[in-house]
């Protein structure tokens, strides 16, 4: 089988160098090239201590001419970054989009694998979800699709200190988050229309108000979604009918937890419902399942190979 050629523009930040890790164990992508507008000219391992030994690589900028031979480009950018790398890509056959830019454009496909299979299939531009959206979009979809969920829907949700990106900022710097809980963005987060936009096209979506909290973790999204349904409707049956089939769903019981999926592609999600009221939680590693992980996952759907290739397993992590 050909080797698919990649590159990463941003592989010196948190999703960039996961991806990187993700692609040393992939059988058919290669990582020929890597792009760092900041640091082009050194050396990859310079860069990024933990990839030392595991590539031999110089950062180049990230400009048409480095593009040559590339089969896929990942754009692991700050939100806002993408946009221009993507018009210089033109030239790049599949180009998969990490960042924000991307996910309500038309001519991008969005990258939820698991609910867009058929639409990601040979798909030449990609958009990766966002951490929250995924949490929350996997945890509301079989809800939605049976179009059980007719009042509004409330959402707590937190996230580790790496989903704010590697440049520290006052709000978001890990030790200002250290043994600290809070609520952020409280019912004005950027990830509701992505998620109200994914799963407004598989069936009726109701309201949906989120609180989301920056927690005391460097990795990891948990997240709590309240729906009320039908009277006699299973939510876990629901559950089990469209995800027991999928390999990166595992349904749990009780509750999941970050720890059993940091590092992994895998979300956790568990079911409590009491007559018509019920808890949907849901455990996923931002940087894995929320970001690099499901870039691969949609990748892989894109050139038809199986959609856990290089990616079911766990790996040493940040």
């Amino acid at each position: 089988m050909k080797i698919i050629k990649a590159g990463i523009v941003g592989v010196t930040g948190y999703a960039g160098t996961e991806l990187a890790r993700w692609l040393l164990v992939h059988p058919y992508i290669d990582l020929k090239r890597v792009y760092s507008t900041r640091h082009a000219g050194s050396s990859l391992s310079d860069c990024v201590p933990s990839l030392f030994g595991c590539y031999e690589l110089t950062l180049e900028t990230p400009d048409e001419q480095n593009f040559e031979d590339i089969d896929v480009l990942f754009l692991a950018t700050p939100h806002g970054a993408a946009k221009d790398v993507a018009l210089r890509a033109q030239k790049v056959p599949v180009v998969v989009d990490l960042s924000r830019d991307h996910r309500h454009v038309k001519g991008w496909t969005y990258g939820q694998p698991e609910w867009k299979r058929e639409d990601l299939i040979g798909a030449t531009r990609i958009a990766a979800p966002g951490c929250f959206a995924t949490a929350i979009s996997l945890a509301m979809a079989p809800l939605v699709h049976e179009e059980v969920l007719h009042k509004s829907v409330q959402v707590c949700a937190a996230t580790g200190s790496t989903g704010s990106g590697a440049t520290p900022k006052a709000a978001t710097h890990h030790p200002d988050r250290f043994t600290n809980l809070k609520a952020y963005k409280v019912l004005s987060h950027q990830h509701v229309p992505e998620i109200c936009s994914f799963l407004s096209s598989i069936g009726r979506t109701p309201e949906i108000r989120f609180v989301p909290l920056s927690a005391p973790v460097d990795r990891g999204i948990f997240a709590t979604v309240f729906v009320e349904v039908p009277p006699q409707f299973s939510i876990e049956d629901c559950f089990r009918k469209y995800y027991e089939d999928k390999p990166l769903i595992r349904i749990r019981r009780d509750t999941p937890q970050l720890r059993w999926v940091r590092g992994t592609a895998f979300a956790d999600i568990a079911i409590h419902q009491q007559d018509n009221q019920g808890v949907v939680l849901v455990a996923i590693d931002n940087l894995g399942r929320g970001a690099s992980a499901q870039a691969l996952q949609a990748t892989n759907v894109s050139y038809g190979f199986p959609e856990t290739t290089g990616i079911h397993h766990s790996h040493s992590t940040l």
